[in-house]
């Protein structure tokens, strides 16, 4: 058999993750930045910028967010940025060095035909053969939670919540919402700017303002930020409004949470509510697992926690499903 690499890669709509099995590991935020001009190029020295190098340039480029959603856009220029951005990644963990590349691509629980082909399509010609599974199932298989647990993968696009009891979920056993980390960002960036008015506002500054301290429960905290108003520097302090977007989430995850649970075969709801698994970037909110336990206390007892390492989970539990599974699940592409 010829040398093979596989790999695991976790397209998020904020930050994609690949692990490969030579060891090899690499995140980037999933932006693509191309130069608006000829004096943009000669400046930037390069036709098209990735990640954190897009965002520091992006004055100078037109930026795409390719993977709105954890899904390829389906219109020519996002195609082609995704296309760009997956060549990326799928190069960063040096796969010419191997005979072929096998790869298991984590997706959103609930994607359409459209966007299963436009999968496909972004990654012909870098991996050989591919699967697609969802974000929870790779959660618990990376864990070793697939006999019997419940993953809530809260991404920036989606929130993934899936029922996992030993084998591939099925579609009834998964259930895709939108209320996720961007949507924590709008409803901060609205409170926000109603708060202070004329407060001059980027989707990036309140990104950064959640992620460096979000929370729920409990009394509210200082959080000083700096921002303009009508042009002028001003110093605020945003801490509780951080928290309010944040437990705006919860009532949507518990919501759907028990709709999981409750549709289960009613001999395995106990086992599923005592292990209820907290997974990607939101799952780092403080005190979310606790929070969300108590608003589930009305169903009986549950156990709720978050994943170690959250925002890594995703790869590395495809990547060590990738290494398992006989050829004849993966799909030929090349």
């Amino acid at each position: 058999m010829s040398e093979r690499l596989y790999i695991g890669i976790d397209l998020g709509t904020f930050q994609s993750t690949i692990s490969a099995s030579n060891g090899t590991n690499e995140s980037v935020l999933t932006v693509v930045g191309k130069p608006k001009d000829p004096i943009a190029r000669n400046f930037l020295k390069r036709d098209t910028l990735f990640g954190g190098d897009a965002l520091k340039n992006k004055l100078a480029c037109n930026l795409y967010y390719p993977l709105s959603a954890g899904v390829a856009q389906d219109d020519e220029n996002n195609l082609a940025a995704a296309k760009s951005f997956v060549t990326h990644l799928v190069e960063a963990v040096d796969p010419e060095e191997f005979d072929e590349v096998f790869g298991v691509i984590c997706s959103p629980s609930h994607i359409s035909f459209v966007d299963k082909s436009n999968l496909v399509s972004i990654l012909r010609g870098q991996v050989n053969a591919i699967m697609v599974v969802s974000e929870p199932f790779a959660v618990a298989f990376g864990l070793d939670e697939i006999g019997g647990s419940i993953v809530v993968d809260i991404g920036a696009g989606t929130t993934d919540v899936a029922r996992i009891y030993g084998t591939f979920p099925s579609e009834d056993d998964q259930v895709t919402v939108s209320e996720a980390g961007d949507w924590i960002d709008e409803r901060l960036m609205q409170l926000v700017a109603k708060k202070f008015t004329g407060a001059q506002l980027t989707k990036d500054m309140v990104r950064k303002w959640k992620e460096d301290g979000s929370y729920v429960g409990g009394d509210e905290r200082e959080q000083m930020v700096e921002l303009s108003v009508d042009g002028k520097k001003q110093v605020v302090d945003v801490g509780d409004l951080i928290q309010i977007a944040c437990e705006e989430l919860v009532p949507y995850l518990v919501k759907t949470i028990k709709g999981i649970v409750s549709a289960a075969d009613p001999e395995y709801q106990s086992l599923l509510r005592n292990n209820i698994i907290l997974s990607g970037g939101g799952s780092l909110i403080d005190g979310l697992a606790d929070r969300v336990a108590d608003e589930l206390a009305d169903i009986g007892d549950v156990r709720v926690w978050c994943a170690d390492d959250p925002m890594a989970r995703v790869a590395d539990g495809a990547l060590k499903l990738s290494m398992v599974m006989p050829d004849d699940q993966y799909t030929a592409i090349s």
